[in-house]
């Protein structure tokens, strides 16, 4: 793909905006395209040198409309509409709005007979949500299509039209689409206030006055914000191998619903991660990654060879310096759904952010709720995804697996 034209890349600070989007990932680029939209001028004030090099850079970039509750199902068949159709959303030749959008499908595969039942209520719970392709496959059917998958395979959830896509040139695209002023390199420091509203930001290169910020910072909205937020950071890892013989690309990405571990095809090679348990962290950027990881999800027992046995063969063999290693953070909130709407103490102050793990499928029909409710558009009691939601005793972990 030819690299997408620059967004419009301010060299100093604007004494004024009319909207300050701090973060500069596909969350805060997508803000900026539906606010702009929505009639709105928004600036993105981002702290690295380009858009899209933190949180977003260090995702998996998948895309699944596999989910258990309405709203989820609601949020990511829109992003996967707007996705599919890319080029006409941002009003761009299809030639440059490329995104690399595989839909090769999403399997969520257990070697466990006795969560077939499970499994089976899940499949009828999404096509009553509309999810009428959701697929519940025997371990004879799964590996009569994936023939290099584990006998020992029971139970598993197909859906073709999941996939995966380049999450950090749609970020791009959105930025340019938007129109919006983007400055980079530009840290912002606080978030000014006059009693509970929001006067402007303060950033490393100077004050931008402004009644109305986003937070679309990920692991550091907590701080910025200058409220408490339920969001805490947690590490996630991710490994790309480079192409190699022996790794079936017409795959979908599949995940061990046992154990977590999953992988997918990326450019000839692919794609691992695994969300191992760990303790929630503070933001940090760059996050230290774990250098056992790789070893760990190509060769541990529960790793990503339990359901693919061919990388017990190719994972011995691969050599050090095809296999590049990162870490991110999720930005996690107490029921794994995003913090979308008005902050609950600063008048003027909206959040997106708290996506769980979930900020590229998502962000786009995030982005255009945020920039609805923001005009107006839509009620705040429409929104599933209010921030003081857990003042009304919501309860947490209602999505169970995280991926």
């Amino acid at each position: 793909m030819a690299v997408p034209p620059p967004a419009r890349v301010v060299a100093e600070p604007p004494a004024r905006a009319d909207v300050v989007v701090v973060g500069g990932g596909i969350v805060g680029a997508a803000s900026a395209f539906w606010l702009a939209r929505a009639g709105r001028r928004p600036l993105i004030v981002e702290r690295r040198p380009a858009l899209a090099e933190a949180t977003t850079a260090a995702s998996a970039h998948c895309v699944r409309a596999q989910f258990d509750e309405p709203e989820n199902v609601a949020m990511m068949r829109e992003s996967l509409a707007i996705f599919a159709d890319f080029p006409a959303t941002l009003g761009l030749a299809p030639e440059e709005a490329d995104i690399g959008l595989r839909q090769q499908g999403y399997l969520f595969a257990s070697t466990d007979p006795r969560r077939g039942a499970a499994f089976a209520a899940r499949v009828a719970r999404q096509q009553a949500l509309g999810l009428a392709d959701v697929e519940l496959l025997d371990g004879d059917e799964t590996r009569r299509r994936y023939p290099w998958l584990a006998p020992e395979i029971a139970v598993a959830t197909f859906r073709g039209g999941d996939g995966w896509l380049d999450g950090c040139r749609a970020a791009r695209l959105f930025a340019r689409a938007s129109g919006a002023p983007v400055l980079l390199g530009t840290s912002a420091l606080a978030i000014e206030r006059a009693g509970p509203r929001v006067t402007g930001v303060r950033t490393d290169r100077g004050r931008i006055a402004t009644e109305t910020v986003v937070l679309a910072t990920g692991p550091f909205a907590a701080e910025l914000a200058g409220e408490p937020l339920p969001i805490s950071p947690l590490r996630r890892h991710r490994v790309i191998v480079g192409p190699v013989g022996g790794i079936p690309q017409g795959a979908p990405l599949v995940i061990d619903a046992d154990t977590g571990a999953h992988w997918r095809p990326h450019q000839g090679g692919a794609l691992l991660a695994w969300g191992r348990p760990e303790a929630p962290s503070t933001a940090v950027f760059p996050v230290p990654a774990d250098p056992a990881f790789p070893a760990l999800v190509l060769r541990h027992p529960n790793g990503v060879g339990r359901l693919s046995p061919f990388w017990r063969t190719l994972a011995p063999a691969l050599p050090p310096a095809s296999i590049d290693l990162a870490a991110g953070q999720y930005t996690m909130t107490p029921d794994h759904k995003p913090l979308i709407g008005p902050a609950s103490e600063t008048a003027g102050l909206w959040l997106h952010t708290g996506y769980s793990g979930h900020g590229i499928m998502g962000s786009p029909s995030g982005a255009r709720l945020l920039a609805d409710l923001l005009t107006g558009r839509i009620a705040a009691g429409d929104n599933p995804f209010a921030p003081g939601r857990f003042a009304a005793g919501v309860a947490a972990g209602a999505e169970g697996m995280v991926l």
